[in-house]
């Protein structure tokens, strides 16, 4: 399994000379499995990740999971080049909110007079499946072999949002993706401490150093790096990777806390590997 980071930001995208090096785009990771790229959210680095599944010689079946439908996280797909492209197959995945379907909220933001292409007119086949807390699905290769299992339970944002744990079968490599959530005062969330148990990767919602989100930000449905190791420390996973990272964060803000994180990591878990994402970056899991 080969994990990418195409988007790294939270909230709104950053671009310009200060965040060059980690990245302006929004939350977009993919996990290429053999011929099959397993996508997590369709924020603006799927514009990025797109055009190089144009560029590959073979046509992958593209599976998208979308933990939750706030701008930050749909805004690239309407300009996401298979989606017009015949010959892709794309299935995407996600909850719906109240009475409307997730494909009916994707197709909402590329109505008129906001976005000149409708969702019916994109030239590839495009699936949508509601998923639930809970909900654990088995995907199949393109040859139908098993290819990988997918596992949500709810997280801690407004609107909801879903949290996913992504199993290769054939080697049982496993990366957790929990972005946008807030965790408990004074407790853990249990409930990804048990979805993240003995996984490879965390990918976690550190938008907030620990001072920032007690002076301001409790109740905004994101959480801290300090969290994000504490969950570590309870599910036995091996390496977190700090994500969403705030835009008014620089790259020398990020250094700075990395290394402040890393300091603290070393000193209460030797062995857990830490890193910031940064956009293009890449984890291979063999």
């Amino acid at each position: 399994m080969k994990i990418r980071f195409w988007g790294v930001r939270g909230s709104i995208p950053s671009p310009g000379a200060g965040t060059v090096r980690y990245g302006g785009n929004t939350s977009c990771v993919a996990a290429e499995i053999g011929d099959d790229f397993i996508i997590f959210d369709a924020g603006t680095g799927l514009r990025l990740l797109g055009n190089h599944l144009l560029s590959r010689p073979k046509r992958p079946r593209i599976h998208l999971f979308i933990s939750h439908v706030h701008w930050d996280h749909i805004q690239g797909f309407p300009f996401f080049a298979p989606a017009y492209t015949a010959g892709f197959e794309i299935r995407v995945y996600g909850r719906g909110q109240a009475d409307n379907t997730l494909g009916q909220i994707l197709a909402g933001q590329m109505e008129g007079p906001n976005f000149p292409v409708s969702l019916d007119q994109l030239a590839a086949k495009i699936s949508y499946r509601d998923l639930s807390a809970g909900d654990k699905l088995d995907l199949q290769a393109q040859d139908g072999t098993p290819l990988a299992s997918v596992h949500c339970v709810a997280g801690h944002h407004p609107n909801g949002v879903l949290m996913y744990r992504l199993q290769e079968s054939a080697k049982g490599k496993s990366m957790v993706y929990a972005t946008d959530t807030e965790h408990y005062e004074g407790r853990l969330d249990l409930d990804l401490a048990r979805l993240a148990q003995g996984a490879d990767v965390l990918i976690y919602d550190g938008m907030y150093t620990p001072e920032e989100y007690e002076k301001n930000h409790k109740g905004w449905g994101h959480s801290t790096w300090e969290q994000g190791l504490a969950i570590v420390k309870k599910a036995e996973v091996r390496h977190l990777v700090v994500f969403h990272h705030d835009p008014s964060h620089d790259d020398e803000f990020l250094d700075k806390l990395h290394r402040d994180i890393r300091r603290t990591a070393q000193s209460e878990m030797p062995g857990v590997s830490v890193s910031m994402a940064i956009e293009g970056q890449t984890i291979e899991l063999d």
